[in-house]
C-alpha cells in the first residue's frame, strides 16, 4: 500500500528535504543541496515564491518509510502574464518503482485540476530556470550550478504516465586546458570580434562592485528585454531577482560579469559563475559544524566556471557581440587557470545560440527534458 501524505509543517518539510539522500546515496555525481536553503525556499512564511504563487508538498510512504516526494505549484503572476492556466511540478524524487511515481503524479495532477488548472509542466523548481527537467544524456559529468541530476528511470516513469516532451535544454562544455590560448579559438570568432569592436565602438567592461545596485538593475533590464522572444518568457520579478543575485553574490567574480556598452549605454550582458557545486558537494548539505570549513577550502580550488546568462538587445543581435563576449570570457577563464567551462542551459528552440556554440567548438555534454500533460 502506498499512502500519500500532505506536508504542511516544519518537521515534515525537513523530512521532505532530506529524502533525496536515500535516492542518491550511491551516486558519486550527485551534489547535495543546502538543507537550510531548501527549507527556506519551501516555507510559505519565508520563501519568496509564495508572494505570488502557491504550492503543495506531498510525500509517498510505504511500509512505514518514505519512498517518494513531489511539489505541485501554481505561479499566479506567470499565469496572468501569459493568460494561461498552468501548474508546475518539481522536487520530484522517487524510488525505482513506477507505482510510487504514479501515485505522486496522480496527486499533483488532481491538486492542480481542483485549482482550475488546464495543464501541468515539469519537473523544475519554482522557476523554469532552476534545475529544469530530468537528465536524458550526460551522466559522466556532475551537474553544475542550477542544473539538476536524476536517475535514468525518471524519464521512463514520466513518459509511461502519459507526459510528453515540453522542451529540451542543452549543456555544453569546452576544455580550456586543451584550448590553451584564445588565439586557438576558431578564426571566424576572432575576426568577428575584431570587426564588431571597430565598427560599433563597443566597450566591454566588468561589473563594478562599487556600483553593485546599479549594475543589478542593468542586468535585470537587459535580461527582461532581450529574452522577451523566448517561449513562455515572463519578465523577472524585481524582488525575486534581487534575492537570487544576492544569494550568488558571495561566489560571483566581477571579472567574469561583462557588460557591452555603446555610447555609454548597456546593450548586452554576459555572466559566468564559478561552479560552486564543486564546493557544495563536500558540504553534504550542511554548513555546520564543519560544512563552512569544507566549503571554504573547496571554493579555493574550483576549476570549472559556467556561463549562465548572455543577453543582447534585439537591435544589436547579429552584429557579433556574442563572439566578443565569448572571446573576453575565455581570455579571463584561461588567465585565472580554469580547467574547463560549461554553458548551460540553452533551449533547443534557441537555434541561433546553439548554432554559434557548435561553431565555437563546444561539446554538447548534457541534455535535460521537461514534460507537460493536459489536465482537461
Amino acid at each position: 500500500m502506498i499512502r500519500i501524505e500532505p506536508i504542511t509543517d516544519a518537521r515534515g518539510r525537513r523530512r521532505f528535504v532530506r529524502f533525496p539522500w536515500r535516492i542518491y546515496r550511491d551516486d558519486p555525481l550527485w551534489v547535495p543541496p543546502l538543507i537550510r536553503s531548501q527549507l527556506h525556499t519551501l516555507d510559505p512564511e519565508r520563501g519568496s515564491f509564495f508572494r505570488y504563487g502557491e504550492a503543495a508538498l506531498f510525500m509517498a510512504r510505504r511500509g512505514g518509510e518514505d519512498v517518494g516526494r513531489i511539489v505541485g505549484w501554481i505561479n499566479h503572476r506567470s499565469n496572468r502574464y501569459l493568460d494561461e492556466k498552468a501548474a508546475g511540478f518539481g522536487f520530484f524524487e522517487t524510488v525505482d518503482d513506477y507505482a510510487v511515481a504514479e501515485a505522486l503524479l496522480d496527486t499533483v495532477c488532481d491538486w492542480a485540476r481542483d485549482k482550475g488548472m488546464e495543464t501541468i509542466r515539469g519537473p523544475f523548481y519554482f522557476s523554469m530556470d532552476d534545475s529544469p527537467g530530468v537528465l536524458i544524456e550526460g551522466r559522466n559529468y556532475p551537474p553544475v550550478l542550477l542544473c539538476g541530476h536524476s536517475p535514468a528511470y525518471y524519464a521512463d516513469f514520466l513518459e509511461r504516465y502519459g507526459m510528453t516532451k515540453y522542451r529540451d535544454a542543452y549543456a555544453y562544455r569546452v576544455d580550456l586546458k586543451a584550448l590553451g590560448d584564445v588565439s586557438n579559438l576558431p578564426p571566424k570568432v576572432l575576426r568577428v570580434a575584431e570587426i564588431v569592436r571597430r565598427r560599433t565602438g563597443v566597450r566591454i567592461r566588468t561589473a563594478d562592485p562599487a556600483h553593485w545596485d546599479d549594475d543589478v538593475k542593468r542586468v535585470m533590464h537587459l535580461v527582461n528585454v532581450a529574452m522577451g522572444y523566448m517561449r513562455n518568457h515572463v519578465p523577472m520579478d524585481e524582488q525575486e531577482f534581487i534575492r537570487f543575485v544576492e544569494e550568488l553574490r558571495p561566489v560571483l567574480d566581477p571579472e567574469l560579469v561583462l557588460f557591452a556598452e555603446i555610447d555609454g549605454e548597456p546593450v548586452g550582458f554576459a555572466a559566468t559563475i564559478p561552479d560552486i557545486n564543486q564546493a557544495l558537494k563536500a558540504a553534504n548539505g550542511r554548513l555546520f559544524p564543519l560544512g563552512w570549513l569544507r566549503l571554504w577550502y573547496r571554493m579555493r580550488h574550483i576549476d570549472v566556471a559556467s556561463l549562465k546568462l548572455l543577453a543582447v538587445l534585439e537591435e544589436y543581435r547579429g552584429r557579433g557581440l556574442d563572439s566578443l563576449f565569448y572571446l573576453e570570457t575565455a581570455r579571463t577563464l584561461i588567465r585565472k587557470g580554469y580547467s574547463w567551462a560549461d554553458m548551460s542551459l540553452t533551449a533547443e528552440d534557441n537555434t541561433a545560440i546553439n548554432r554559434i556554440i557548435v561553431h565555437l567548438g563546444w561539446e554538447r555534454y548534457k541534455l535535460y527534458r521537461t514534460y507537460h500533460r493536459s489536465l482537461l
